[in-house]
Order: structure tokens, then sequence, then C-alpha cells
């Protein structure tokens, strides 16, 4: 190769040197290091031998800390490429104000308390982002009609339709003043519309006692269920004498007697009419929904 390294550039496995009054390319036969510590990590390399210029090596964060990318290459300097391993946020709005310009979609959190780690679906969009997802209905693909020990440790695919559990809702709930958001989509016309709640928490323990103050359907949405703990099939706490609610409306919640919002009911065909199925009653009264969340977020 003659002329100057930018005009003519080598190949992606090569350097250019200067030779004379010319340039040349030569093929590269770095090598990396093995296991390469980093703060708080290391760089891992995946088979013997793949730590080669341009090989490609996983970085490993100890506990409670997460990569800033997760793979890094091998550089025909010697070393593999910068990453550093930083603490984990505990929620998704930490996430935001780490990284302000952050995208939503899945993190690794590590709870506040417990210090339990979980990867949970992030909206950094929906009123200046920072939510953590724990209800998505979508598609029916998941059976919410599920018994407490289920509803309180949490079921689901994380890419897909998921419950969060109850008790990580409630540690996210503990660490400060928060607000809860209910998304809904109409299954008859695809409007969207959505209910949000102040001073969001679940008490009592195992019991997971709704607590909210004021609410956009005051006592007719998802308030009416204020100060209820929260029931299941297997698990009567509601308010009626004669009947277990959880069982009637075909889906757990914090019921009354029985409920005015139904987000874990029966998933059937969009835009039905279902006394059991998935609905907002102040929404679109008892006409099924194409697609649900409920999002909360520290203030």
């Amino acid at each position: 190769m003659v002329g100057s390294c930018s005009s003519r550039p080598c190949k992606a496995n090569q350097r250019c040197f200067k030779k004379g009054a010319s340039h040349v390319c030569q093929d590269i036969s770095t090598t990396c290091d093995f296991d390469q510590k980093i703060e708080n990590g290391e760089v891992q390399i995946s088979a013997p031998g793949k730590n080669k210029f341009l090989d490609v090596a996983l970085v490993k964060c100890d506990k409670g800390y997460g990569p800033s990318q997760q793979n890094v290459k091998c550089e025909a300097s010697g070393k593999w490429q910068h990453a550093t391993c930083t603490k984990l946020p505990s929620d998704c709005k930490e996430a935001l104000d780490v990284l302000p310009v952050a995208k939503s979609g899945q993190y690794e959190i590590e709870l506040w308390k417990s210090g339990k780690i979980l990867t949970v679906n992030c909206d950094m969009e929906t009123e200046g982002g920072g939510w953590t997802i724990f209800q998505r209905r979508m598609d029916g693909s998941v059976d919410f009609y599920r018994n407490f020990t289920e509803y309180e440790n949490g079921f689901g695919n994380i890419g897909g339709e998921l419950w969060l559990g109850l008790k990580y809702i409630q540690e996210l709930a503990e660490q400060g003043s928060t607000e809860v958001r209910l998304d809904m989509t109409s299954g008859r016309d695809n409007t969207i519309g959505h209910e949000t709640c102040q001073d969001f928490k679940l008490t009592e323990g195992t019991q997971y006692k709704l607590n909210i103050g004021s609410c956009t359907y005051q006592n007719s949405g998802f308030a009416y269920s204020n100060q209820m703990p929260f029931s299941t099939y297997d698990r009567d706490l509601d308010r009626s004498e004669s009947y277990n609610c959880a069982v009637i409306r075909h889906g757990a919640w914090w019921h009354h007697a029985c409920n005015k919002v139904n987000l874990n009911g029966k998933y059937v065909t969009p835009g039905s009419y279902s006394d059991e199925g998935h609905w907002h009653s102040e929404f679109d009264n008892l006409y099924t929904l194409r697609r649900s969340s409920m999002i909360i977020r520290r203030k």
C-alpha cells in the first residue's frame, strides 16, 4: 500500500505503518490479557483463544454493579476496550437520574432494602419517564388466574405479559413517596386512557393492603379498592360475606365487594362485555381492554 493511511485505510485486522516515503499495512497478531480486572468487576473471555485482536469478551460485574457495556473488543494496543462497573440503581427513577438520556427497556436494579437484584422493565418516556412497570397485559399469553404465592413472588415474561410480585412492589413503594399510574387501551376502538393515584404503598406485611391518596377517578376507579388487602382465589380477604370476589371476577385484586377495576381478570376477546374480563369500569365500563399496564414512580 502506498500513500497516507487516511486516504487508503487498512483492513480491520491490520494496522498502518510508515515505511520510508510510503505506508504499508501489516496484519496484527495482538492478544489481550485473560480475565482483566476492572474496578468492581472483570473482563472475561468466552473460550480459550478468544483474546486476539478484535475478539469480543464479556464484562462481568460484582454483585450490585452493572456494566457500562456488556461486551468489549481486544484492541491493537493489547488492552480491552474501556468499561466500568457502577452501582446498580434501586429503581427506574434512579436509572433515569443517573443517565437522563436512558431509553425504555430492561434494566437491572438492586432493591434498596433487601438488596435483591431484579430485571425490570422501565418506561423512560411517559410523563418524563422513570417508571417501573409492575403489571402488563397485551395479548393474553400469560394466565393471570394465579394463587397467592405466585402473586407474591411474581410471574410472566420480562419481555411480555407480567406481574412483578407483591413483595417487590411493596419494597419499591417503601423507598419514598410514590405515585401509581394505570394505562389502558380500549378493546373497542383503541382509545387510550389512564388513571393516576398519589401516595401509593402496600402495608400490613403479607396482606399487602392498598394505601393510596387522591386519584383521577376518586372512589369510582382504583380508589374504590383503597384500604383493602390483596385477594386471590385461594386467599379470600374481600368484604363480601357471600362470595369470593377473586373467583367471580376471575382475577386477583385489592377486592372490596368486589371492584371497579379488574386489570388482572380474564383476557378475553378485546371489546367484549364481561363481568370477569380485563377492564376498568370508569374508563370503558365492563368492555374488555386490549392492553393495560400498571407503573410506579418515586417522587
